[in-house]
């Protein structure tokens, strides 16, 4: 019982010693700081940052399999085009549009 309770005694020390006073934790940025991290993370993976409206802002990229033909959305990057049965050439796409989910179904998607 003395060795664990001199164990959890240098722990302590240990815990403590390692304490910074004055030292500020490290954040994650926040308003226009977090927002231009986000644009240099997706520039830096080949994306494109949209804005969409006022507040709203995402990483758009190409998909490699951009016109391929589909059935269903696994069989795509993106999304699966209902109409033309064709992987989407950009993930995400803004706005509504009319995909095929997993299992093959239409269904409306929407991005806003």
């Amino acid at each position: 019982m003395r060795g664990a309770s001199a164990l959890a005694l240098m722990l302590a020390l240990l815990a403590l010693a390692s304490c910074k006073p004055g030292a500020a934790p490290d954040l994650p940025p926040v308003g226009a700081a977090a927002v231009e991290a986000q644009r240099a993370a997706c520039e830096a993976r080949g994306g494109n940052f949209r804005a969409l409206g006022a507040s709203v802002s995402f990483c758009q990229r190409q998909t490699g399999d951009a016109g391929k033909a589909c059935a269903s959305a696994r069989d795509c990057e993106g999304v699966c085009l209902a109409r033309s049965r064709s992987c989407a050439p950009l993930a995400p796409l803004p706005g509504c549009n009319e995909v095929l989910a997993s299992g093959g179904q239409v269904v409306t998607e929407c991005l806003q």
